[in-house]
């Protein structure tokens, strides 16, 4: 029987409640009330709104677990050359790897029953959308309902998809490319999106794209940033990982692209109509500015560590980041892109709970 701590750590349940909050954060977007009796004409049909938004929730928990437990039996192995990982059941030998592949089993199969039941409850939600979009919708072409709703089989397909990508390419993929983390970005920023869906909204509906390409943006610079306190155990490990593969000046660069992506990115929400509030409109702003000003900071920590001590290279040099801690502007870098996107979401949920009271 596995211990409560081994369980803990094979489904990373900080992971898990961080998916669960930006599904429900997805939901309360088209939502914003699911446990009124009465939310504009939603609910009027038959549907449910809160039990819509528990199926969802708890179904993108599961699913997040099951990616968990699948993608720790694919990489015990590396697993036990990271310090950060080795404590984990698999590489310790707590738990034997036919034991994780079926706790992924059941709650694989326990997250697409949740999330048929919440695309079954959508098809029934989508009809009162219209009264709860959070901006004025045009019908017709390219309106948010110009389409059919979602239903259970599509939403369960989702789900279906996202594990194909994170345990079947960018789980492999990790071993290969310094890259594999886009693939990985991609299903990463799908927890809005499903929670958006299960409130009977359209996945084509621009809001739904822009959120879900600021999430996609922010994941990049989130891991790179986190990975260069790794950077010589991803070495040794194998793994080819920015910060440790590539030299200091392209890493530095290429940080920085991404970065500013997604200050950029934020800063373009209040161009769409998804905004009402002038105070909101002005903290999103301030928000984007803030990250614009701290990608300056988003730098390697080889350069920093260099210029500390004195180091100066040569000209064209290729050297890999030695250092193994992180510089104290690469600190606040990381810290401030994770600020950032809590802070977002409670703003876009204070924009759009403003007019119901």
């Amino acid at each position: 029987m596995p211990r409560p701590h081994d369980l803990r750590l094979l489904l990373r349940l900080n992971v898990t409640l961080m998916v669960g909050a930006a599904t429900a954060f997805g939901f309360l977007l088209a939502v914003p009330l699911p446990f009124a009796r009465k939310i504009g004409d939603v609910g009027q049909a038959g549907g449910n709104p809160a039990l819509a938004f528990i199926w969802v929730v708890a179904g993108a928990m599961l699913l997040a677990a099951a990616c968990s437990a699948w993608n720790q039996v694919q990489e015990r192995d590396t697993d036990a050359l990271l310090p950060r990982t080795a404590v984990r059941p698999l590489p310790t030998g707590r738990m034997v790897p036919w034991a994780a592949t079926g706790i992924g089993a059941l709650l694989f199969a326990a997250a697409l029953g949740c999330l048929h039941a919440a695309g079954e409850l959508a098809t029934v939600l989508a009809p009162g959308m219209a009264a709860n979009l959070p901006y004025d919708a045009a019908p017709g072409a390219g309106s948010p309902m110009s389409g059919p709703p979602v239903s259970g089989g599509v939403l369960l397909l989702v789900g279906v998809g996202i594990t194909l990508v994170y345990n079947g390419a960018y789980t492999p993929l990790k071993r290969v490319t310094s890259f594999a983390l886009l693939p990985g970005a991609l299903v990463g920023a799908m927890p809005p999106l499903l929670g958006w869906m299960a409130a009977g909204g359209d996945p084509r509906d621009p809001v739904a794209i822009l959120l879900y390409g600021v999430y996609v943006l922010w994941q990049v610079p989130h891991f790179w940033l986190r990975a260069q306190r790794e950077r010589i155990h991803y070495q040794r490990a194998g793994l080819p990982v920015p910060p440790a593969q590539f030299a200091a000046a392209r890493y530095a660069g290429l940080l920085r692209v991404w970065y500013h992506a997604y200050a950029v990115a934020v800063l373009m929400l209040p161009v769409f109509p998804l905004l009402h509030a002038p105070l909101v409109r002005a903290g999103v702003v301030l928000l984007g500015v803030a990250l614009l000003g701290v990608s300056a900071l988003a730098r390697t920590t080889g350069v920093a560590a260099g210029d500390a001590e004195g180091v100066t290279p040569g000209a064209g040099a290729t050297q890999v980041i030695p250092a193994t801690c992180m510089a104290r502007r690469d600190v606040v870098a990381l810290r401030a892109a994770d600020a950032a996107m809590p802070a977002l979401m409670l703003l876009l949920l204070l924009d759009r709970m403003l007019p119901l009271f």
